[in-house]
């Protein structure tokens, strides 16, 4: 249940709930516009409040990340799970919910901040406790179907129990939002109404399979793609030909004859050939050591004398109690060395060069004797028929090759549009079978809403229809008659109510239905009062009926004159007509 909602703004005014039926009214002057302002009353923006405080995704477009409101909290006072929790969360730190008080649940994993202490969870592990409370969703999947994409999630199984009109939330029964996707709404309500959700699950991975079929399919069937894949019936008997020819030139190689000496001539020339390149490689080797060899001539030369006198002369400091050698000899000395290093590196550059006159002599024999081998093999004729029986056998088994990946392609294309027919025939007999095996919940939910459709309209049949199709499971509540008159709103108030009453029974549900007052735009007051009353009788003193409407309709209605009019409305009073009536105390854009 909620108990209050309340801001750090000084001038929102604080909303505090009770068990039942709680009415927020606002009053509103004739002729305005939801559209005027984003929060000319507040109605909306407290139910945009409510899902904040329990774990909606605050993006840059966000309500509560505008200039006006950013730097703002926003507190919540909730009964989750049997036990008192007053939260707070804002726009700026949005990823954080504080905890002010409770908060002792060991599923709750609190954190304390460096700075100030202050208890809070990440807003996932919120969303993940609000969900494992509510819905019974494991905290941790682990290896189960709950870890898979398009599992049920806290968010989207609460939004049915505070339909957001700016989301779309208020256009069909089965849909808490218009970017809803099918399986998401098929897996969703069907956790919610006790079925196998696995298999919608199932569907869901079935139809994202057809759809990337489809893309291929299309590109198949394009200029270039199509070209590379085909069908099977045109590739089969393509590729039929293509191995066949490529066999018989396979055969007729194989007995290919050439003259005795053409394999020994070829791998004569193909030995000179090998050779070439090998002296090739170290005549490229010998010219570098040669420039090393020659550069390093050039800088050896003997140490200038005054370099020498001078560091002899410093010798004779730092080692003065040792008798020196004479200078004229170091001096021989030195000079002596740079001659014998001179005279090697003389010697080493004749030898490379020798050695590169000796390659270059022996690369124009081996090219001359290899001219003359091909030369002589091209005279025989052998050379040029074998070659070109090779080149025509790598073309063939090239074609070959690509033509059976194109078989392989479109059998593949073919034989997953035939398992996914066979996948979807499957399913919905799994389906079938399960809501064969689950009668009495299906059974459930098709009476209490026939209850509920009867008691709003005493003159009209209500049905609720689960069917099991080749697309999934379908759910259609009906009403009766005139579509106009809000009924198809009716509707959606009686989907929700059932959901509301045996969700609450099987997992605990959020212990509150909220709706927002334009469900009942265009509905007869009659129905709206009947509205009242059965979300009234079916939350009795432990959970919550919580409706928003303006003041005007609410006095009309035509109510019971034992009905407390005065005990369902909360103290909160919004209004309009004035820049500071709304809930916020002031508007924004």
């Amino acid at each position: 249940m909620i108990l209050c909602i309340e801001s750090s703004i000084s001038t929102f005014k604080t909303v505090r709930f009770h068990a039942g039926l709680n009415v927020l009214l606002a009053d509103t002057r004739p002729g305005s516009k939801s559209t005027e302002t984003r929060n000319s009353a507040g109605k909306t923006s407290l139910i945009e409040i409510i899902h904040f405080l329990l774990g909606s995704q605050a993006d840059k477009e966000s309500l509560f990340r505008t200039k006006a409101l950013v730097e703002h909290t926003f507190t919540g006072t909730f009964v989750i799970g049997g036990d008192q929790l007053k939260i707070l969360r804002g726009g700026k730190e949005h990823s954080k919910v504080f905890i002010l008080e409770g908060g002792e649940d060991e599923r709750l994993p609190v954190k304390a901040e460096k700075d100030s202490g202050r208890l809070f969870i990440s807003n996932n592990a919120w969303r993940a406790f609000l969900g494992q409370v509510m819905f019974q969703i494991p905290l941790v999947a682990g290896s189960s179907a709950f870890d898979e994409a398009g599992a049920p999630s806290f968010r989207a199984l609460f939004a049915y129990f505070a339909r957001r009109r700016n989301n779309g939330g208020l256009m069909l029964p089965e849909q808490q939002s218009k970017q809803q996707q099918r399986g998401d709404w098929q897996v969703n309500l069907s956790y919610l109404l006790g079925l196998d959700w696995e298999i919608p699950l199932e569907f869901q991975k079935v139809r994202t399979r057809e759809r990337s079929l489809e893309e291929l399919k299309k590109a198949a069937q394009g200029q270039v793609l199509g070209q590379v894949i085909g069908t099977v019936a045109e590739l089969r008997p393509q590729v039929t030909i293509a191995e066949t020819r490529a066999q018989k030139l396979r055969e007729q190689l194989a007995s290919f004859e050439v003259l005795d000496s053409y394999r020994d001539l070829s791998q004569r020339a193909a030995r000179a050939k090998t050779e070439m390149q090998g002296l090739g490689r170290q005549a490229v080797s010998l010219q570098e050591t040669l420039q090393h060899l020659e550069l390093a001539l050039e800088v050896e030369t003997p140490p200038e004398r005054a370099d020498l006198q001078q560091m002899y002369r410093a010798v004779g400091i730092e080692l003065p109690t040792i008798a020196l050698r004479r200078f004229e000899d170091v001096n021989r000395f030195y000079s002596s060395v740079v001659a014998n290093r001179r005279t090697h590196l003389e010697q080493e550059i004749a030898d490379a060069r020798s050695l590169i006159v000796d390659g270059e002599r022996k690369m124009a024999a081996l090219d001359s004797e290899r001219r003359e081998l091909l030369r002589t093999l091209e005279g025989r004729g052998a050379l040029d028929d074998f070659l070109k029986l090779q080149g025509e056998l790598a073309t063939l088994d090239a074609s070959a090759a690509f033509l059976k990946e194109r078989f392989k392609a479109a059998e593949i294309l073919e034989g997953e549009s035939t398992q996914l027919e066979i996948d979807r025939s499957n399913l919905k007999r799994r389906l079938q079978e399960d809501h064969k095996g689950r009668k009495a919940t299906l059974d459930e939910a098709i009476i209490v809403i026939a209850e509920t459709i009867g008691k709003l309209y005493g003159d009209r049949v209500g049905r609720f229809v689960v069917e099991a199709t080749e697309n999934g499971p379908e759910f259609h509540i009906s009403i009766e008659g005139d579509r106009g008159g809000g009924i198809s709103n009716m509707e959606i108030f009686c989907f929700d109510l059932t959901l509301f009453r045996l969700v609450g029974k099987r997992l605990g549900g959020p212990g509150f239905l909220l709706h927002d007052s334009h469900l009942f735009d265009g509905v007869d007051e009659r129905q709206i009062a009947g509205a009242l009353l059965l979300g009234q009788q079916t939350t009795g003193t432990t959970t919550q009926y919580i409706v928003t409407m303006n003041s005007d309709i609410f006095d009309r209605l035509p109510l019971p004159e034992d009905f407390d009019r005065t005990g369902v409305v909360l103290a909160a009073r919004l209004s309009d007509e004035t820049e500071s009536g709304g809930l916020f105390g002031f508007r924004f854009e």
